[in-house]
């Protein structure tokens, strides 16, 4: 059934005021009562919902919009759930406060390494290439500046109106939210968080979402089904940024010992299971000693740093790097390592959607030389089912020369390389790659299960219709590309979009739409997942990274360790421009342009390979 904004926002006004109530209580000693509801009984189970495809329209409560509260029979105390807090207020096993460790500045964090001189007229390239790039976006951002201003004078009346709606939240403030969470169960807080991710998405892009609200037990057992049939296990962390303080919430597969029939075929159930479950259970960690203007301060400095290709030979970017690493991941690789996981699941409070999780540092390796990893809006927006893309048709579109955007000479190549056997797939380029031809391939009776297109992408400041794709002739807006996938029937279960690809996309930081736009492209664009750059990352390194990552994905047959395995390959030296190729892992040289300049060029540095991020189903 569909669910609009206003029952959201009543549903999570109702659950902070549940949580209120508990706490008075709590505070007056009457916790003998036992009176706080089962989550469970909260939300509809959503074990049912969780493993449809439900990308670009999933999300909360039951289907009559109500909630039910069981009857409390004092005379037989009703068991509340494990919250990780004893009655006394004491710490338990599953609720932690942890202290933020410094980092000490070191020579190994602020040295500079010698450019080779075989390398120094490629890097010229790029630096003209970006040079290039920063002009166009300069020219952009003024004629959007005046169009915003004709607008504001325009509409005065509507701006104040919806930054009234934006501010008021259900009536719902910051402060407030942050106040009751930081009181709430884990469970419950788990619970709100979803919650208020939901919103702020459905705020910033207008879409209507329907679904179920996932309790922590059905995260847990959908994460244990997923490890069941990928053979990789993942874990699932949310980030709560708070004035005072963050919260991590780690959701660990519960334990089945059991074994699925048919495991690689995508369903939101396994067959064949016969096994006691285990108690779900979500890790909470609380680093006292940061607050969110803190830790976002320190993400935009990393992000600044790492995407500057001027500073190719540095790497001053680990400093933020680790502090971010003491942060958002120590505090809980304990309890990852013990437990086995292989794959990281972020769901980011705003201010770290655009982070490279994968270059995050703790003084010795790179996160992704320990983990996988993806970062999805909220769980419940997720279509997570597994299908391997073994057998995948792949569309491959782009153009290498555009009217008022910058050249992408080497497309050409990279499209070519997507499509070669043994892939199947079809490429179209330059004149061919419009929008109605878009529309015409993917709406043949044969459906491409993967979409890559090799184009400019921008998610700006501002209104997500100012954000876009771009064609050879035309600009598709986001709003546009939701109708698209509508029409096409990319979220219904007979034609869904395992992955789309935009391999030239810029994501502007520091404003929280463009922040959402991209944390929810997958959503939006109604596929299941979606792989997109942070920053640009030059045609070359694009075309370097593009190359593997797709032989890399017909080896593990797995998104987010295809992806894993590329950056390690670059990071190890393994892929790097010699002799006018750009050089595979598997020995494969890819032929660049005639005039493109002679030396090598290792593409070790994250500027090369953390950009790339996995949004959305990481299976």
């Amino acid at each position: 059934m569909k669910l609009l904004q206003l029952p959201l926002k009543i549903f999570l006004s109702c659950m902070l005021m549940l949580i209120a109530t508990q706490s008075v209580r709590s505070q007056s000693g009457n916790m003998s009562d036992k009176t706080l509801p089962d989550p469970e009984s909260v939300i509809t189970d959503p074990e049912d919902n969780l493993g449809e495809n439900t990308a670009g329209n999933s999300a909360t409560v039951n289907e009559d919009n109500t909630t039910e509260n069981p009857a409390v029979d004092n005379t037989d105390a009703v068991e509340t759930p494990d919250t990780g807090i004893s009655e006394t207020g004491a710490v338990g096993p599953e609720t932690e406060i942890v202290e933020m460790e410094p980092v000490a500045p070191t020579q190994e964090t602020t040295e500079t390494t010698e450019i080779p001189a075989e390398s120094n007229e490629i890097v010229e390239k790029l630096l003209e290439e970006n040079t290039a790039r920063e002009l166009k976006n300069s020219e952009e951002k003024v004629a959007q500046d005046d169009t915003e201003k004709k607008v504001a004078q325009d509409d005065e009346e509507k701006v104040a109106e919806k930054e009234n709606s934006q501010a008021n939240m259900g009536q719902l403030d910051r402060a407030t939210y942050e106040t009751q969470f930081q009181e709430a169960p884990n469970d419950y807080a788990v619970l709100m968080q979803e919650e208020f991710q939901l919103t702020q998405l459905i705020d910033s892009s207008g879409l209507e979402l329907y679904g179920s609200v996932p309790s922590v037990k059905a995260i847990s057992h959908r994460l244990a089904q997923l490890a069941q049939q990928t053979g990789k296990k993942p874990a699932f962390i949310n980030i709560s940024l708070q004035e005072n303080q963050l919260e991590s919430f780690v959701v660990l597969p519960e334990q089945v010992q059991a074994n699925a029939k048919n495991s690689l075929v995508a369903s939101s159930k396994l067959s064949g299971i016969d096994a006691p479950e285990k108690e779900a259970v979500a890790i909470r960690k609380t680093v006292k000693n940061t607050s969110r203007e803190d830790i976002i301060a320190t993400a935009t400095e990393f992000r600044q740093e790492i995407s500057d290709i001027r500073k190719l030979n540095q790497n001053g970017y680990k400093q933020s790097s680790q502090k971010l690493y003491n942060a958002l991941i120590k505090p809980i690789e304990a309890e990852l390592e013990a437990n086995d996981i292989d794959v990281l699941v972020f769901s980011m409070d705003s201010g770290l959607r655009l982070l490279p999780v994968a270059a995050l540092y703790d003084g010795k390796q790179f996160l992704v030389e320990k983990y996988a990893m993806g970062i999805v809006p909220s769980f419940g927006l997720t279509d997570t089912r597994y299908v391997s893309p073994e057998q995948s048709s792949i569309l491959a579109m782009g153009a290498s020369e555009f009217k008022d955007q910058v050249a992408l000479p080497a497309m050409p190549i990279e499209l070519k390389t997507i499509v070669s056997n043994p892939r199947r797939g079809e490429s179209f380029l330059n004149e061919q790659f419009t929008i109605p031809n878009f529309i015409a391939q993917n709406s043949g009776q044969s459906p491409f299960s993967i979409i890559h297109l090799g184009t400019h992408a921008k998610f700006k400041i501002g209104d997500l219709s100012d954000s876009y794709i771009q064609f050879y002739d035309d600009r598709l807006e986001i709003p546009q590309l939701q109708e698209v996938s509508k029409d096409l029937g990319w979220n219904s279960d007979d034609t869904p979009i395992e992955l789309l690809v935009l391999s030239a996309c810029e994501t502007a930081l520091g404003d929280k739409d463009a922040e959402l736009g991209f944390a929810g492209l997958a959503v939006q664009a109604g596929v299941k997942s979606a792989l997109a750059s942070l920053w640009p990352v030059s045609d070359l390194g694009t075309l370097a990274l593009m190359g593997e990552f797709y032989d890399e994905l017909d080896t593990t047959l797995n998104k987010a360790e295809a992806l894993r395995q590329t950056q390690l390959q670059m990071l190890a030296g393994n892929v790097k421009i010699a002799n006018k190729q750009v050089k595979l892992s598997n020995g494969v040289g890819l032929d660049l342009p005639a005039d493109f300049p002679d030396g090598s060029l290792s593409l070790s540095h994250p500027y090369f390979w953390s950009s790339f991020t996995l949004i959305g189903n990481w299976n």
